[in-house]
C-alpha cells in the first residue's frame, strides 16, 4: 500500500513497486503478515510532522528472508523474521554496551525514508522512489531491510501471531 500524501487514501492496487535487491548489509524479506498500529496511521495523517511521500508504511509485520545482500551472515534465505524499528548495529558504543536500542546507526528516524549506506530508496514506481518508513516498510510484499533491524525468529511460531512483537 503506497500513502501517496498525507491523509489521503493508501493505495492498494496492483500497483507495480519494484523492490531492488538487498544492498551490503541488507536483506530483503517477503512480507507474509503485517499489522496496523496507531503509529502508522500517525505519521499517514502527519499530525504534527512533516513526514516524506510517497511513502510504504507499516512497521509491525512477520516474513520470511527472501534475500540478503554482502556481508549478511547471521540470515539466509527462507529464515523466518521479524522486522523491527529499533536495530542494533552491533559496533557503535551504544550496541557494545546494555543499551542496544540507543543504537547510533539505526536509532529511530521518522524522517530518513532511505536507507542508511547510501541514502537511497528500494521502491520506485516507474524509476520514480518511493520513501521507507520506520526502516521497515511492511505495508509491501517484499521489504528491504538492514540487516540490524531484522530478528531472526523459530520457525515454529506462527508468523501471524508473533508479528505483532515486531511493535
Amino acid at each position: 500500500a503506497v500513502a501517496w500524501e498525507a491523509g489521503k487514501p493508501l493505495s492498494m492496487e496492483e500497483e507495480e513497486v519494484e523492490v531492488a535487491p538487498p544492498q551490503a548489509m541488507e536483506v530483503r524479506d517477503k512480507i507474509l503478515y503485517t499489522a496496523l498500529c496507531h503509529t502508522d496511521v500517525y505519521f499517514w495523517e502527519a499530525n504534527g510532522q512533516t513526514p516524506v511521500f510517497p511513502r510504504i508504511l507499516g512497521h509491525e509485520a512477520g516474513g520470511i528472508v527472501e534475500s540478503v545482500g554482502e556481508g549478511v551472515t547471521e540470515l539466509v534465505p527462507g529464515d523466518h523474521v521479524l522486522p523491527v524499528f529499533t536495530g542494533e548495529c552491533k559496533e557503535c558504543a551504544h550496541c557494545m554496551s546494555e543499551e542496544s536500542n540507543l543504537c547510533d546507526l539505526l536509532r529511530i528516524n521518522v524522517d530518513r525514508g532511505v536507507m542508511i549506506d547510501d541514502g537511497q530508496s528500494r521502491f520506485t514506481i516507474d524509476g520514480k522512489p518511493i520513501f521507507h518508513f520506520l526502516g521497515t516498510s511492511t505495508f509491501s510484499e517484499y521489504t528491504v531491510i538492514h540487516v540490524g533491524c531484522v530478528a531472526k525468529i523459530d520457525p515454529e511460531a506462527p508468523l501471524d501471531k508473533v508479528c505483532l512483537l515486531s511493535c
